[in-house]
């Protein structure tokens, strides 16, 4: 039986003061952490333009973090899972960033810039499978909960932190945006090794494998779910903003509805912790419905109407998906399975918009992105009735 860095069983795990003191701890550092991912949404191109880069190597710097922090994910779960450690991994993770965030602002090059980058990509690497690992395992019995309160903090930070990011680069420039960010990471990394325990015992013998993990059927369904959730999720990241310029609106007013939709999500994920059949099948056709919608809708309050049914469906999905993942990964692969499904998701990021846009002259973006979801949808039921998990 899987048991917590104390030895006992994980259903025995998750009720007492001490639980709820980690337990908070782990919703700080989800927000803390991944407030550097966006806060430079914003930033990163005005800065990557003033060191003077081309478009290219603009939209290179940009998408340069997730690019190598896919590659690594493949490698990262096993080092969370073998000699790093959830706690290791997580403040090596925390601490890599808040040293390399500083180094963006002293970068006099677009080349220098492009290495820091790479180096911080690779660091955050380790940051989700340790997270959501270490969290399921000392939440327990509470790890429904646990999900649902890290995906909210996820969506919270990803509405606050842009306009943050931005107005620090405003006031204070570089130097004050990079190293405020930086310290922002290190006061997660504070938290993380006051209040995060070591939650496995690795022997040490060997290191674990990976690919292990796609035996595992089950695990497979929820890949395939997680790969169609961020196509659309992509897909929307392209499209909406052109969409709101076709019917007059702003990428203010753009900003503003996809701040609303996040909202959406965040209160649904604190709020729905069961079901999970229904969340896990309903919620990517919801997702993909709302987003074949927007294509028709025009004006600030129906795209609000629709957005909101998007957010549902986003808050029903993903803790569902990070819970299954933390429940059908054997407990020794818990940090592999995790960083397998970032893989799923950033890939589906990076393709979702390339292919909206390559279909554009025959089919809607929106369609594309509900195609998608119908489809991986089935596949995902088909395989997870083939292995016995749901009937």
């Amino acid at each position: 039986m899987a048991g917590d860095w104390r030895g006992r069983p994980l259903w025995s795990v998750g009720a007492g003061t001490a639980v709820d003191t980690r337990q908070r701890a782990f919703v700080a550092i989800a927000f803390l952490g991944f407030f550097d991912t966006f806060a430079l949404l914003p930033v990163l191109p005005v800065y990557a333009r003033e060191l003077g880069a081309q478009p290219w190597a603009i939209g290179l710097t940009v998408g340069l973090y997730s690019l190598l922090s896919m590659v690594a994910q493949v490698g990262s779960g096993a080092v969370v899972d073998g000699f790093g450690g959830r706690r290791g991994s997580l403040l090596w993770s925390l601490l890599g960033a808040a040293v390399l965030l500083p180094l963006y602002g002293v970068a006099e090059r677009v080349e220098t810039l492009l290495l820091v980058r790479s180096m911080h990509g690779l660091t955050g690497a380790l940051f989700i499978p340790a997270l959501f690992a270490a969290a399921g395992e000392y939440a327990g019995i509470e790890r429904a909960r646990m999900m649902g309160r890290l995906g909210a903090a996820i969506a919270v930070v990803a509405i606050v932190a842009p306009p943050i990011g931005g107005a620090l680069y405003r006031i204070g420039g570089a130097t004050l945006c990079f190293v405020g960010l930086g310290g922002i990471m290190a006061v997660a990394a504070l938290i993380a090794w006051r209040y995060v325990p070591e939650t496995v015992r690795s022997s040490g013998a060997s290191l674990p494998r990976p690919w292990q993990v796609l035996r595992v059927r089950s695990l497979v369904g929820v890949y395939l779910l997680t790969l169609g959730f961020t196509l659309c999720a992509g897909i929307l990241a392209y499209r909406f903003p052109l969409r709101v310029g076709e019917w007059g609106g702003t990428t203010a007013t753009a900003g503003v509805l996809l701040g609303w939709m996040a909202l959406v999500a965040a209160v649904v994920m604190v709020l729905l912790h069961g079901r999970l059949q229904l969340r896990m099948f309903g919620g990517l056709p919801l997702v993909g419905g709302a987003l074949a919608a927007l294509e028709g809708v025009v004006g600030v309050v129906p795209s609000a109407l629709v957005l909101g049914l998007y957010g549902i469906g986003f808050g029903a999905l993903f803790p569902a998906l990070h819970l299954q993942t933390f429940e059908w990964a054997p407990a020794e692969l818990r940090g592999s399975a995790f960083a397998l499904l970032y893989v799923f998701y950033s890939g589906g990021i990076v393709l979702g918009p390339l292919l909206a846009a390559a279909l554009q002259p025959v089919l809607s973006p929106g369609v594309v992105g509900l195609g998608c979801a119908l489809v991986l949808t089935g596949c995902a039921a088909g395989v997870l009735r083939r292995c016995g998990q749901w009937r």
